[in-house]
């Protein structure tokens, strides 16, 4: 099998914080030599990779916007129906429990409500016819 040769590349840690800081030096050093041979070339590149990046995301961008517009809708719609839906239940349920409350003879909230009304006004004449 013929084949290209690969460098074995082995990153060593460094002991001591000296050699560490060393090693990020001689980093810094071939990522500067490196521009300065091939900086022409990688320069249009990145500028290119950049622009594929803005591109992206301001698809991306525009796509989560529609995206969240269209589900807010859907809520709105959905909140609406369950809002005209709940009044007809609640009324029903209304209507049912008391229907169920006077069958055992035991009077609702709003017919309690209604006979104290009805007392306070009684209590407020007969004060008044006492005078």
């Amino acid at each position: 099998m013929a084949g290209k040769k690969t460098k074995n590349v082995k990153i060593e840690l460094a002991n001591t914080p000296a050699e560490q800081v060393r090693r990020v030096w001689l980093a810094g050093l071939g990522a500067f030599s490196l521009t300065r041979k091939h900086g022409g070339q990688w320069f249009g590149r990145f500028a290119e990779e950049g622009q594929e990046l803005v591109t992206r995301t301001a698809q991306f961008a525009q796509e989560s916007v529609a995206d969240a517009r269209a589900q807010a809708t859907g809520v709105v719609a959905i909140v609406e129906r369950i809002e005209k839906q709940f009044g007809s239940y609640a009324q029903a349920v209304e209507t049912g429990f008391g229907r169920a409350l006077n069958y055992f003879g035991i009077p609702t909230k709003r017919e309690i409500d209604d006979l104290s009304r009805q007392i306070a006004a009684l209590s407020r004449r007969l004060n008044k016819a006492a005078k």
